[in-house]
């Protein structure tokens, strides 16, 4: 039985060895030259502090800037009884243009939403830090999306 269980340990251990990340910098046709927040709020920074791994300089790969703004909406979508909130909706929208490097005309812009519905807590220490959970979830989707929006043009 040892045996059998050293074995599959052994052959899992070793068939990670060639793990790569799925959105690789190096695999990639573009890098980001320069990120710019055109409002300054928790959302866009996030974004450009996800999105700054792919700002490796390459020859040869397109070059991007990008200008982001975003915008957040927590409301409430249901109410119990005695009119305390039940559940609620947290929208992320992110507003994207990507201009070419060297001329700064528009290339493209993309306007990307984002929802998440969740239930209220009665421990407030505990709902904000899953709201914040929600908020970082919310932003690695959208800077996926950039990611593959980007590589597609």
């Amino acid at each position: 039985m040892k045996k059998i269980f050293c074995c599959l340990s052994f052959l899992a251990l070793f068939s990670c060895v060639g793990y790569e990340p799925l959105f690789s910098a190096k695999d990639l046709s573009f890098f980001i030259e320069d990120i710019k927040n055109i409002n300054d709020d928790k959302i866009t920074k996030n974004l450009s502090r996800s999105l700054f791994n792919h700002k490796l300089k390459a020859d040869g790969k397109k070059r991007y800037l990008l200008e982001i703004s975003s915008d957040i909406k927590d409301m409430i979508t249901s109410k119990d009884p005695a009119g305390r909130a039940l559940t609620y909706e947290m929208i992320v929208n992110v507003k994207l243009k990507v201009l070419a490097h060297d001329t700064g005309l528009i290339i493209n812009t993309f306007n990307i939403n984002k929802n998440f519905n969740y239930n209220n807590q009665d421990n407030k220490v505990d709902f904000n830090r899953y709201k914040k959970n929600i908020q970082q979830i919310i932003v690695n989707k959208i800077s996926q999306d950039i990611i593959i929006k980007l590589q597609s043009l």
